[in-house]
């Protein structure tokens, strides 16, 4: 990791320091120095950095060791909290934890489906993405027209 913090600016490194703080780019740019008006800007670039990104996952891997912490002792907890939630009757905790678990397992994450073509209908296709918006407009209208 020293190797990539050397290819790094002081503010970038001072950004990620913030940044560890309360995960907010933003909030982490303006307080290492950048300017209120680009911060957001900066946030979403400093984000999207390899080597950024690199150093970041290092320090969080880091401070989950150092706080002996897990993905699997984590979701455990939230659990936990499920729960204790339910033993109190709080349905607004159980939501809440149930809602972090859900994250952490990728529920929200978008399906992908894959399709797969027979001959014919790659050719189709092909023919469809060749034509342009107005021959497409074209080709609808003709077959939405009444018979």
């Amino acid at each position: 990791m020293a190797e990539i913090s050397n290819s790094l600016s002081f503010k970038q490194l001072r950004w990620i320091d913030e940044y560890m703080l309360d995960l907010n780019g933003a909030a982490a740019a303006v307080r290492a120095g950048y300017s209120a008006k680009s911060a957001r800007s900066i946030a979403h670039e400093n984000l999207t950095k390899p080597d950024i990104q690199a150093v970041l996952q290092a320090r969080q891997a880091e401070m989950a060791s150092d706080l002996k912490l897990s993905r699997q002792g984590v979701i455990q907890g939230l659990v936990e909290a499920v729960n204790m939630g339910r033993e109190q009757q709080n349905p607004g905790a159980m939501i809440a934890a149930l809602r972090e678990v859900a994250k952490m397992l990728g529920f929200y994450a978008p399906e992908v489906k894959r399709i797969e073509l027979t001959t014919d209908q790659r050719s189709m296709h092909n023919d469809m993405t060749d034509l342009t918006d107005a021959e497409l407009l074209a080709l609808i209208k003709r077959h939405s027209a009444p018979v």
